[in-house]
Order: structure tokens, then C-alpha cells, then sequence
């Protein structure tokens, strides 16, 4: 009875331990939240300012619990609140999603109308150095030409970290987050990055609107497209075009709209866009190409 009585024992104690050595499952809660309950009015609102119609705003009407999902023509947005400064009329896409426990789920994209320009939204000075000011046109180049020349950057592409954007690059502002860092290759020393040749051009207009043209000479595809500049965050949201770049970057990026303005000056431009890890079998990171305009490289072909 006494064997019996410490097999028994034996027994329990193995049981207990193998419990507590097998792992932990987790397992994501169920989606709580359908794409058809994502509906404006009740889940979120759009508004015009009362005062300038230009100016919208979206708003979130869920509960705090859930993390807000704004793809809108501006960029992209997880805040309750958002606010936009349209400068042109036309007819623009929201849409809207949350993050549950489950996953993220989004609505259908809702349309809204701006009727007439604004011209104070283009005013800054960001605007001229892009576009050359309203009713102008300015045009870009990729800084490596055939020869495997860079005229302005040690090379076409910098990398910079997740963290990094125009605040802290310029410093008048701090990191994004944590992930900060530059790497600046020459490009003579990391002929990789992409191969020497005539990328094209890229030209943005203040024309009745914003518009971009982008000739892709490497990738043999032209783009005709829109843009709208966030002068807060320095970014910019370009629709159906893409900034130019090179053949090894073009499937590795988790959207050529999504661009951030890392610096930009009469002559020189840095345009950021997110690697994706996953394309890429490398880290997230910003890829910076690196631009300059038509009249610094005229000049510069003029005096050499």
C-alpha cells in the first residue's frame, strides 16, 4: 500500500511538472469589429471647417480601446483626430480602420469635395522649393548619372533609421523613435545600390493643381500622378507616380506613396520611403534617394 501510495505521488508531481515545462499557447482574440461597421457617421465623421471649407477634419467615434486607422490624402495617421489643409478643389478618398485584437479591419473609402483652391495652403516656402510656386513647374534628377557620377551626395541613396525625419535631421525636432542612424555609401564604393545610368526626371507643378510627372528611364515606365504636401510633418502623399529609383529597390518598399521630405533646398532633395523587411530579408529602414534640380545640374555641367 505504501509503494502504491508514492507511485501515486510520483505520478502527480510528474503531471504537474510536464504542465508546467509545456509552453505557453496565446492566441489573438476574436475580430470584434466587421469592415461593415466602419461606417461614416457612426464609427468616424468627416468635416469641413465652418469657417474654411478647405480645411477638413476626421474623427474617430470608437472606443478608446481601439487604435484608429486613417489612410487619407495626405498620408497615413493613427491619431483620434486629424486634420487636413486641402489647397486644391477636387474629389478625395478617406478610409478608415481600427486595430482590434484580432487584426486590423477597414472600412470602405468615402469620398469628400473640396470646390475651390486655397492659395495660403501652398504659400510656404516648401511648396516653391519642390514645385517652383504656384502656377510653376521645377524638375529633379536622381544624383548619378551614367558616367557613375553624383554631383551634390557622396551617391544616389542614403539610409537613414525609422526614427529619422525632417525635425531631427534639420534639428529642430527629436527622433520619431528610438531607431536613429545614418549610413551615407559612396557610390563608387557600393556600386550595388543601383547601377550607373540615366534614371530620367521627375518634375512637380503648381498647375491647377498638384501634379507629378515621372520619367523612369531604368524601369521604362512613365507616371503621371498627384501629390499633396503635409508642411507639418514634412511628408509628402503621392498618388499613381513614385519618386525615382533604382531597379533593386523598386519591390522593396511598403509604399512608394508614403514618402517623407528628409531635407530639401533650392538645389539639393533627400525623399525617404520605408523598406520592408519582409521584401527586402532585411531591416525596416528609410531608403533616401537623393535628388538634384535641373538648374543646379545644368550649372554644374556648365562649369566642368
Amino acid at each position: 500500500m505504501k509503494k502504491i501510495l508514492q507511485y501515486s505521488i510520483y505520478f502527480f508531481v510528474g503531471i504537474v511538472l510536464l504542465g508546467a515545462c509545456a509552453p505557453e499557447k496565446y492566441t489573438l482574440g476574436d475580430i470584434d469589429v466587421t469592415s461593415a461597421q466602419l461606417v461614416e457617421g457612426s464609427s468616424y465623421k468627416i468635416e469641413h471647417d465652418v469657417n474654411n471649407p478647405n480645411i477638413i477634419y476626421l474623427t474617430s467615434l470608437m472606443d478608446a480601446k481601439y487604435t484608429p486607422l486613417w489612410d487619407h490624402p495626405q498620408g497615413h495617421s493613427q491619431d483620434k483626430k486629424v486634420t487636413l489643409k486641402m489647397p486644391f478643389p477636387g474629389e478625395y478618398n478617406v478610409k478608415f480602420g481600427v486595430e482590434t485584437r484580432g487584426g486590423i479591419v477597414y472600412g470602405e473609402p468615402v469620398t469628400f469635395t473640396i470646390d475651390d483652391m486655397y492659395a495660403e495652403f501652398i504659400s510656404d516656402e516648401i511648396w516653391t522649393m519642390l514645385a517652383g510656386g504656384a502656377g510653376e513647374e521645377k524638375t529633379w534628377y536622381l544624383d548619378l548619372d551614367q558616367h557613375g557620377v553624383s554631383r551634390a551626395f557622396k551617391g544616389p541613396m542614403y539610409f537613414y533609421g525609422t526614427g529619422d525625419w525632417w525635425g531631427n535631421i534639420n534639428a529642430n525636432g527629436k527622433p520619431l523613435n528610438s531607431d536613429s542612424w545614418l549610413w551615407e555609401p559612396q557610390w563608387k564604393d557600393n556600386t550595388w545600390l543601383m547601377p550607373a545610368g540615366d534614371y530620367g526626371e521627375m518634375t512637380f507643378n503648381l498647375k491647377g493643381g498638384a501634379n507629378v510627372i515621372v520619367n523612369h528611364n531604368m524601369l521604362g515606365k512613365k507616371q503621371k500622378g498627384t501629390f499633396l504636401i503635409d508642411i507639418d510633418t514634412k511628408t509628402i502623399r503621392m498618388v499613381d507616380a513614385s519618386p525615382l529609383h533604382g531597379q533593386p529597390q523598386d519591390g522593396i518598399v511598403v509604399d512608394w506613396g508614403d514618402v517623407r521630405i528628409m531635407s530639401l533646398t533650392k538645389n539639393t532633395m533627400q525623399l525617404a520611403v520605408l523598406r520592408d523587411p519582409v521584401l527586402s530579408n532585411d531591416s525596416a529602414a528609410m531608403l533616401t534617394f537623393n535628388f538634384i534640380s535641373k538648374d543646379y545640374y545644368d550649372s554644374w555641367e556648365a562649369s566642368n
